[in-house]
């Protein structure tokens, strides 16, 4: 997963005075029926906790800031089911997603992990549902309780038939008349050209729409005949983003569709991460390998050699952070080993996403189903680039 744009100028900076709030606002939920809804209350005791714990110079400011946020949540029309809000003096960014975002409520630098999380835990991805007379492109998202469809394109049949007119009067030496067997094969073979070329347009569709939409995954549905031919003509940018083909009924309901791709598309993305996880301890004892454990892919990260890095995404704890060189370690110790200059304590998950942005990885967040064999190994690793010493 590549953190977003729009969260790109949050990882970067070096602010610590951000609320960052992460809430469940799902309007269909009964706890958020009530005149006082259940995120609000968990707004209210969060912020009324952090504030405690601030010193009196600090308290001031972020207090302002915190009446803010909740006036914005108390009056707002929830617009999806996930908000999240990052504020601070002269800072506020504000966003409704269509799924629900774990309930987090902290202070000090921005914490986008839990947005990093359920978007990759959402990740969109499009259906083509085909058979012989109309091809649906749909959307859905991991875990999302719907699927929307997005485009269509139906066969014209009336063009298979042909017009009124006499027969020839020839026939063969067998009696049957020569003209209805050869209309029948021309006719047959016009259905058969119709049939290639209306797959062959579903199948660009669906890639123009992948483009569009910077959607990497896509999802075959229909009779076996249909999805085997769309997939043929599925151009080469757009084939190498199928995850999977389902066998369905051509009058299949929205309903149906959507139980029998998130399946698809949730063992898909678990056969992904399981292919990570195996690609870290195939490639452990190799010289541009892998490592394992928070210290030596910290190490790797901040030496500009990890490629791809894995997290468990419930990875929880500190690390110390130089205030003088930004230098990130979890040893214990007071002092930075490349300035000497003073750590000081911040939340892992919050400083994980500014390293991978700053050398260039890719982060791969592994949910609860693939994550047991990383947590084996520290719940982090990263796949290399280089290695330009052995890393400890």
């Amino acid at each position: 997963m590549v953190v977003t744009h729009d969260l790109i100028s949050l990882v970067e900076t070096d602010r610590d005075d951000v609320f960052s709030v992460s809430l469940d606002i799902d309007p269909a939920k009964l706890e958020h029926q009530t005149v006082q809804p259940a995120y609000m209350i968990r707004l209210k005791n969060g912020i009324r906790d952090i504030l405690e714990g601030l010193p009196k110079r600090r308290r001031k400011q972020a207090a302002h800031v915190a009446s803010q946020i909740l006036a914005f949540v108390e009056m707002m029309r929830p617009e999806g089911r996930g908000l999240a809000i990052f504020a601070g003096p002269d800072l506020w960014r504000q966003q409704f997603f269509p799924f629900s975002l774990p309930n987090r409520i902290s202070y000090g630098r921005p914490d986008v992990m839990p947005v990093l999380w359920t978007v990759d835990e959402y990740q969109p991805y499009a259906i083509l549902v085909v058979d012989r007379e109309r091809a649906r492109i749909l959307a859905a998202y991991l875990g999302a309780a719907a699927v929307m469809e997005r485009d269509a394109l139906v066969l014209d049949t009336s063009e298979w038939h042909f017009t009124a007119g006499r027969q020839p009067t020839y026939t063969k030496a067998t009696g049957t008349g020569a003209a209805r067997g050869a209309q029948r094969d021309t006719f047959e073979a016009r259905i058969d050209d119709h049939l290639r070329r209306f797959w062959v347009g579903a199948a660009e569709a669906a890639a123009r729409w992948l483009d569009e939409l910077h959607v990497d995954r896509l999802i075959l549905a229909g009779p076996p005949e249909a999805t085997a031919a769309v997939e043929d003509a599925l151009p080469d940018r757009a084939r190498v983003k199928l995850a999977a083909t389902v066998p369905m009924a051509a009058d299949a309901d929205l309903a149906e569709i959507r139980e029998r791709t998130l399946e698809a598309a949730l063992q898909s993305e678990r056969g992904r991460e399981e292919e990570l996880i195996a690609a870290v301890l195939d490639r452990t004892s190799r010289p541009a390998g892998s490592v394992t454990g928070i210290d030596a892919t910290l190490a790797a990260l901040q030496q500009g050699e990890a490629m791809t890095v894995i997290a468990d995404r419930d990875l929880e704890g500190t690390v110390g952070r130089c205030r003088r060189c930004g230098y990130v370690t979890a040893k214990s110790r007071l002092r930075c080993e490349v300035c000497r200059g003073k750590l000081e304590q911040v939340s892992f998950p919050q400083v994980l996403p500014l390293l991978v942005r700053r050398s260039g990885a890719r982060l791969e967040l592994v949910g609860k189903e693939s994550a047991g064999a990383l947590r084996a190994l520290g719940g982090l690793a990263a796949i290399l680039r280089f290695r330009s010493h052995q890393v400890p």
